[in-house]
């Protein structure tokens, strides 16, 4: 590891978000101030593995598997703790160069049909510039679209169906993988005559493609999106994603918006935190991709009675995963590119800054849905609002909303409904134990003390090294040495660099145990587990010597050992007196 530079490891350690990292493989869902996911270690049909956002650790609670970013890269790809390292700073773009690594990469089984679409998507950007393509790029151009837009998202011209199917003839790609790839259907190319803008997965990949129609006619489409193929899973997309999370963080928010042309309307006002979902509904794994931008999310969709149906149901979805979100009021009634066109980024921006809380939204969206004048009807309605002030609305906000809510309906919610701190109390899930290897008796549970304690105080662990000096649990005895080692270097232990140096996968899993535990190590405890380490072993001693006495035929050796144990049982009298008093 001595090769591996120590601000490098820092760096990547402080970049890579374990749980975007391990979302990247598994699916993860919020769980209280935390994530869980089913753990890939062992046959799990529960979410068992708890995922800290906070500490940036992973605890299965079943198998016992734990560790870090590394750890688990290094487990899940079966490989050293150097290529994860790399493989970890490679998914988050940092210039690591370790000479000599090769990291053992998974074989694609669609390798095939990304190269397709990477080189379907270069052939339609030359074409965009091509002859053919003049009215497509002059329909771009039109709608100020400018040559650095293109190239950045990567937007093409689909020519006639003959043209594209001899590019593809000429490539030499098979039949079966070029409907894999979604571009070939019964023989004929899917996509004639379109604006091309492709679409990609979370991780940056091509899979797919929304194409915009260049004539104006009732009988053809105006957008056709790529079919479900192997690759574009509409329910696992979300357009722009891979470039929007970055942005998204730096500006503390996303805009979520109905279609790819939205997104390209914000980016055109130089806002690169758009994102949509490709169409109205939403998914739970949509809503997981969302959720790990760790922002506020700004809805604009459009203001008909489609758009504001589709921010409804966002709406409701968000709220129940507790997504923070408010809607963009535009009164307007127009899109990101439409308010672009007419009116230039400042309006663009203006707009997107413009916002007003789910409950306003509701407030305004729900009584068109509800016949007030029925009494079910209003119930329902009152029912609904109360939920979503319940839910989503600080408690300084509260009284204003029930009190309209009682001049709308008569109801009043506002006596019976918990504070905020109470609901999610409520709401949280009942604490899980940390993992243990077996089940502890008395000393087995003050060496865990111990060793939690030693693990954050260099003064512990020269107290008990002094004073005891080794563990009696193997495992214990196998981390004490490595926090022993760095406490020779440093004063203070940072988790992530001690698990960098464990070797052994027993070990690292009970370094994550102690992480996870939430035990706060103090003085007195630490000073009760030392004095229950010295009982202990004192009476280990007495039992030994009960042992000897038991098969000795010599009187004389008989009550030397006597006189010993009588000794020994006064030093633990002296000992469980001490804790008594």
């Amino acid at each position: 590891m001595a090769w591996i530079n120590e601000e490098d490891m820092k760096a990547i350690r402080s970049q890579a978000d374990i749980v975007d990292i391990i979302g990247k493989y598994i699916a993860v869902e919020k769980s209280g101030r935390g994530f869980k996911a089913q753990c890939p270690f062992h046959d799990d049909h529960d979410p068992s593995m708890s995922i800290s956002e906070e500490k940036q650790i992973f605890k299965c609670f079943v198998c016992g598997a734990g560790g870090n970013v590394f750890s688990f890269v290094q487990k899940f790809e079966n490989i050293t703790f150097p290529e994860a390292v790399y493989k970890v700073a490679q998914m988050i773009n940092y210039p690591l160069e370790l000479p000599g690594i090769q990291v053992r990469e998974k074989p694609d089984p669609f390798a095939k049909e990304r190269k397709i679409l990477e080189e379907y998507t270069g052939y339609m950007a030359y074409e965009l510039f091509s002859e053919e393509g003049a009215q497509a790029y002059s329909q771009l151009r039109e709608r100020k679209f400018d040559d650095e837009l293109i190239r950045k998202f990567q937007i093409g011209f689909a020519p006639s169906a003959g043209q594209s199917e001899h590019f593809f003839s000429a490539k030499h790609f098979a039949p079966d993988d070029l409907v894999n790839a979604g571009v070939l259907n019964d023989g004929r190319a899917v996509f004639v005559d379109r604006i091309m803008i492709p679409i990609h997965d979370p991780k940056g990949r091509l899979v797919g493609y929304t194409a915009r129609r260049t004539a104006e006619s009732e009988y053809i489409p105006k957008y056709i999106n790529t079919a479900s193929t192997p690759l574009y899973e509409k329910g696992k997309l979300i357009f722009n994603y891979h470039r929007a999370k970055d942005a998204a963080r730096k500006s503390g928010r996303a805009i979520l918006c109905e279609g790819a042309m939205d997104v390209l309307g914000l980016e055109k006002a130089d806002l690169h935190e758009g994102i949509a979902c490709l169409g109205t509904a939403f998914t739970g794994d949509q809503l997981q991709l969302i959720e790990r931008l760790k922002v506020p999310v700004h809805v604009w969709y459009d203001n008909d009675r489609a758009g504001k149906k589709a921010a409804y149901t966002f709406g409701k979805a968000a709220m129940g995963r507790g997504i923070p979100f408010s809607i963009v009021s535009n009164d307007g009634a127009k899109d990101p590119d439409e308010v672009f066109g007419q009116f230039g980024a400042q309006e663009v921006r203006r707009i997107a800054d413009h916002t007003i809380s789910f409950v306003e939204f509701l407030f305004q969206y729900l009584p068109d849905q509800y016949n007030l004048d029925n009494y079910e009807d209003k119930k329902a309605f009152a029912q609904e609002m109360n939920h979503a002030i319940v839910n989503t609305a600080d408690e300084f906000e509260r009284a204003g909303y029930f009190s309209r809510l009682k001049d709308l309906t008569g109801f009043d919610f506002s006596s019976v409904n918990a504070s905020p701190v109470q609901e999610r109390i409520n709401k949280r899930e009942p604490r899980r134990p940390a993992y243990i290897p077996k089940v502890q008796d008395g000393r087995q549970k003050a060496e865990w003390i111990i060793l939690s304690s030693i693990l954050y105080s260099k003064q512990f662990s020269l107290r008990f090294k002094e004073e005891i000096g080794f563990f009696k649990d193997e495992l214990y005895r196998q981390l004490s040495l490595y926090i022993y080692d760095l406490y020779r270097l440093k004063d203070s232990i940072d988790a992530d660099e001690l698990f960098a140096h464990i070797e052994e996968e027993d070990v690292r899993n009970l370094l994550a145990s102690l992480v996870s535990s939430n035990e706060e190590p103090g003085e007195e405890l630490f000073e009760d587990s030392l004095w229950k380490i010295k009982e202990c072993t004192i009476s280990e001693q007495i039992d030994k010597i009960n042992e000897q006495i038991r098969i000795l035929r010599d009187p004389a050796q008989k009550v030397t050992l006597a006189k010993t144990k009588s000794v020994l049982i006064e030093e633990r009298n002296k000992i469980r007196n001490r804790k008594e008093g």
